[in-house]
């Protein structure tokens, strides 16, 4: 896949592409649905596919958002798509204010129409465009009408009687709800993170942790709890447990992660883990004291090890 940055690298890109626009934060099962449907009808015209998105997330401009909103970061979103192996060329536009001051007419005739000049356009059901979200599918169409430009609409893709949006993966997330985020992802939802000094307190319960600081906090951070998790690491994947939340038990205010790693015993200060999430184990708890603390850990342990299979 080729990547294209910036309004100014669009004459270099092939004319009459299938193209597609949109955030497409996550990658997930709708967004696979479209991305199929643009590749499908490259590959039968013998024309190159081409996906629009944006950086920053528009949502993230408009709403002033510095943390714990997007799914995918620019680069997790490049990478996804690209290892789909469904797309020829990708280009990313910058969306800041004055971007979004665009008329729909303008943003259509004068960048997608007059420089990308494509032979054909698919969207989503739902796609909006321009200032504030003013232009739709009807307006799309009646534009590229006029010349004799296709566009094709894909319809909501359904689980559990639901279309699948980035929206409603954000919800699950916030709301711990891993499997169900997982589950219409399509992959299982990852942080990436810098491991710091900590107070060392797991080292002396027996149970070492990695304190995590987030590579990238635009990035959701689920809800507080106890989460079952594998950690990438020098290539290879180690099983662990995840706490997120407020250490109760040691009385601390500050929001900490850390990840204990069943299977790794080397120091990782300083290095920079990606993080998996496979399941919520439990609430993060106040225990009245240390032995209680390190018998609930025991049990996190095996209940990782049971929903990772031994």
């Amino acid at each position: 896949m080729k990547l294209y940055h910036g309004i100014e690298s669009i004459d270099r890109l092939p004319e009459n592409n299938v193209i597609t626009i949109g955030s497409f934060d996550g990658v997930h099962l709708g967004h696979m649905e479209l991305l199929r449907k643009v590749h499908d009808i490259a590959e039968q015209s013998d024309r190159e596919s081409l996906i629009i998105t944006f950086n920053p997330h528009p949502q993230t401009v408009l709403q002033e958002m510095e943390s714990n909103f997007l799914i995918t970061s620019i680069e997790e979103r490049i990478e996804l798509i690209d290892r789909t192996g469904l797309i020829d060329n990708l280009l990313v536009l910058k969306f800041d204010k004055s971007f979004s001051q665009l008329e729909p007419k303008d943003f259509i005739d004068t960048i997608i129409m007059g420089m990308v000049k494509p032979s054909h356009i698919v969207m989503g059901y739902d796609a909006h465009f321009g200032k504030d979200r003013m232009g739709d599918i009807i307006y799309l169409k009646n534009i590229t009408q006029r010349r004799n430009i296709t566009v094709d609409i894909v319809e909501p893709f359904i689980m559990s009687e639901e279309p699948v949006s980035s929206t409603m993966i954000r919800k699950y997330l916030r709301f711990g709800k891993i499997r169900e985020a997982n589950r219409i992802l399509g992959y299982n939802y990852f942080i990436k993170g810098h491991v710091v000094k900590g107070e060392g307190r797991g080292a002396l319960l027996g149970f070492p942790t990695a304190n995590i600081e987030l590579f990238d906090e635009i990035k959701i951070l689920p809800q507080n709890g106890v989460y079952a998790v594998t950690v990438g690491y020098n290539g290879e994947q180690h099983r662990g447990i995840m706490n997120i939340g407020s250490r109760p038990t040691f009385e601390d205010d500050d929001m900490t992660i850390e990840v204990h790693i069943l299977d790794l015993s080397e120091n990782l200060y300083g290095s920079l883990l990606k993080i998996h999430f496979i399941d919520r184990i439990r609430d993060e708890v106040k225990f009245e004291d240390n032995e209680k603390l390190i018998k609930q850990l025991k049990i996190d342990i095996e209940k990782q090890k049971e929903i990772q299979g031994g």
